[in-house]
Parts: structure tokens; sequence; C-alpha cells
């Protein structure tokens, strides 16, 4: 890869591809892929699974093939370790960044870092995205495997995160402090919704983005107990200033609820 790879590439190793999902950006998406034939046919087999497109290839055997590519590829091809960052958090986090950012928010204390809890945080790109924004992340999730997931993108995004694998069903699982911002993406378990009241900090912040009625003609989830009604975040959060209160679409076109409000 440092002798050779194509402009605004990434590098991963195949063999911990699978490993590594959280590493490319959401699916579904396109992805152009760059190795030996065999680990190509390998990948694209797994990221078809995934709900990726593999738009195209190109078969690189050795130093010498990039080589030959380089000269049929004038500009196109680089040299160095430099690997681009593909993944993104969810566009609600990106947009609570953002409001930070251009001061239309703000936590009520100058708290350099403020203190995150990511519930649910699955593969991590949300709580490193918060992380790398300054802010001090303590993030949650049920499942080792996904957690090691999210452990080694921390680790290879030079963030500093406090994981945490138990069950929010459980005593204990949850921490006993209080915290500036905490985060809900694609997980609901009602029963924490008095949790989250009593940890926020007066002036800290509640991000909820879940899916919501109309999802079930999509064929998942159907589980209600994974569903939140229409207006229902509104409802139960109705003491805090509500931010954001509405409707999107995922790429695959399932509706969930966006919710950002502020403790008052």
């Amino acid at each position: 890869y440092k002798l050779g790879h194509l402009k605004d590439a990434t590098w991963l190793s195949w063999e911990n591809l699978p490993q590594s999902l959280n590493a490319l950006p959401a699916a579904p998406a396109q992805l152009y892929l760059v190795g030996k034939k065999d680990e190509i046919e390998a990948a694209s087999l797994l990221l078809d699974i995934k709900g990726y497109e593999v738009s195209g290839s190109l078969v690189s055997n050795s130093q010498t093939d990039m080589q030959n590519w380089s000269q049929q590829l004038p500009g196109l091809v680089e040299e160095g370790n430099k690997s681009k960052i593909l993944w993104k958090p969810s566009f609600l986090v990106q947009e609570f960044v953002e409001l930070l950012n251009k001061k239309h928010i703000a936590f009520p204390v100058d708290n350099t870092r403020p203190a995150v809890l990511d519930i649910g945080c699955g593969g991590g790109r949300d709580a490193i995205f918060l992380a790398k924004n300054r802010m001090n992340v303590t993030a949650i999730d049920h499942e080792p495997k996904v957690l090691k997931r999210a452990k080694s993108l921390a680790a290879l995004s030079g963030t500093s995160i406090k994981f945490k694998c138990c069950d929010i069903k459980k005593e204990n699982c949850l921490p006993y402090q209080s915290f500036d911002l905490i985060t809900v993406v694609r997980f609901l378990n009602r029963d924490m919704f008095s949790y989250i009241k009593h940890s926020l900090n007066s002036g800290g912040f509640l991000l909820f983005q879940t899916f919501i009625e109309g999802v079930e003609a999509f064929g998942s989830p159907k589980n209600p107990n994974f569903i939140l009604n229409n207006n229902e975040l509104a409802e139960v959060f109705s003491g805090f200033d509500i931010i954001v209160d509405r409707i999107d679409k995922l790429k695959d076109g399932r509706p969930v609820a966006s919710f950002i409000a502020q403790k008052l």
C-alpha cells in the first residue's frame, strides 16, 4: 500500500475485513476494490451479503503490478501511508456537533471535555466522532464482538474511549454518574427513559435517533419494543427544551425519529 495505491483509498487487511466493517461507510454504499484476485473475490462476496455494491476492482498481485497500473492511470496512483477515513457517524450526531460549532447550542458549563454516554454504541462510529471533537465518552454495548470492532476502530482513530460491555437490563450496567450528553442511535429500551432524565446534568442534551412507526413495512424491525410511536419522545421528554423533532429516512428508506432536546 505504501509503495502505490489509488488516490483517496483506504487500507484494510483482507483477513480482518469481517471485523472491520465499521471502518467502511454505512451500507448501502459503493466500493471499489484493489488487491489480489482471490482476495477481491472473497471480499466481494462478503460485502454483497452486508449490503454493499462492489462497483469495480483492480487486480494487483505485486508491487510491479501497481507500478504498471500507475503508468496506465497517470495521476491516479500515489505513494505513502495515508489512508482515507471512509466511515461517518450518524447524520444526527454530525448535525449536533455542527450546532455546537456554530454556537446555536452550548453546554451550560464551559467544559472543554463534556461527559458523554453512548448507549448501544455498536461499531463505535458515533462515540469515536464525539471523542475526536474533544468529548469524554463512555460507550456501552452488550455484544462483545461488536464492541471489539469499536475498540479496534477507536485505536486506529487515535481516540480514548471508555468502553463497557453489558446489558442495560441488568443492574450496574448504566453508570452511576451524570452526563452532559446522552446519545441513543438505532437502539431502544424504554426502561432507560427514567435513567436518562435523572442522569443528564441540568442543561445537558439528549440525542435520540431510532426507528419509528411505519418501519414495519420494510420488514425490519417488526417488534414494537424496538419501534417508537409517533411523538413518543416529545411526550416522554416534554419537560425538555426540544431542539430537533422530526422524521428522517435512512438510505434504505426506513423511517427514523430524529430527536435532540436540552434538559432544563
